[in-house]
């Protein structure tokens, strides 16, 4: 599916069946019966982006999302503009909630319901309390991590992180202290969820260099501590 989409970083699975899907130039809806994608998001702030980067449904029908400059990083070899980290509505309703973002990479909740997190590669892991209609107030830097990029959840909320650079996945307690540090015989550590029929698995996907190119694979690690289950979108007036 999507032969020539370039940098998905991010997908949601929506409660039509699409697959909603970041990457170069924004945001697409994917039918994965018929391969026909259409265009959700191609602009914040009216100007294009660049690409969109991790995704998470927020259980209310909309996602959060972040964009990234991999222009600069993948083909420039310079360091990104600063990208936008966004929520978008069940009816399509973008808020932009930060403009500084130098990476914007792993979003994810607490088990309660009342804390989002987002890690933001060369800064950490951004916490954020959550009010009533959903959005978020004032955050702070839960951990700082130069290094972080696809972030997890499990029940007792603590955190997993998947480090780019160094290879490792980082474990935290929900105060922000680091539990573990576990290394993977690979130059990079790109992104983690669990599984949702068994969520004691956590999936590590993992990524190579100019040295080590074959090295993208999919690894199982089985946790003492059960994943949370993510949410779906619902953005039925935009995909049909």
């Amino acid at each position: 599916m999507l032969p020539d989409r370039q940098w998905v970083g991010g997908m949601v699975f929506d409660e039509s069946g699409d697959v909603i899907c970041g990457g170069r130039d924004g945001i697409v809806a994917l039918d994965p019966h018929t391969g026909e994608t259409r265009s959700i998001l191609t602009e914040v702030d009216g100007k294009p982006v660049i690409a969109v980067n991790d995704m998470e449904a927020d259980g209310r029908g909309g996602f959060f999302a972040g964009t990234i400059d991999f222009v600069s990083i993948m083909e420039k070899g310079e360091p990104p503009a600063p990208g936008a980290f966004f929520h978008m509505s069940a009816e399509g309703d973008v808020t932009v909630l930060r403009r500084d973002v130098f990476a914007s990479n792993g979003i994810a909740f607490s088990p309660c319901g009342k804390w989002l997190y987002h890690s933001e590669t060369s800064r950490g892991i951004w916490r954020y309390p959550l009010a009533d209609n959903g959005l978020p107030g004032a955050g702070d830097l839960l951990v700082s991590e130069e290094d972080g990029d696809g972030l997890a959840v499990d029940r007792e909320g603590n955190l997993w992180l998947a480090c780019w650079s160094t290879g490792r996945l980082m474990h935290y307690s929900p105060e922000g202290a680091a539990l573990q540090a576990l290394s993977f015989p690979y130059p990079h550590i790109v992104s983690i969820a669990f599984g949702a029929s068994d969520p004691t698995s956590l999936y590590i996907a993992t990524g190579g260099n100019e040295d080590v190119r074959k090295a993208g694979a999919v690894l199982r690690m089985k946790v003492e501590v059960a994943g949370l289950a993510g949410a779906r979108s619902s953005l039925r007036a935009m995909v049909k």
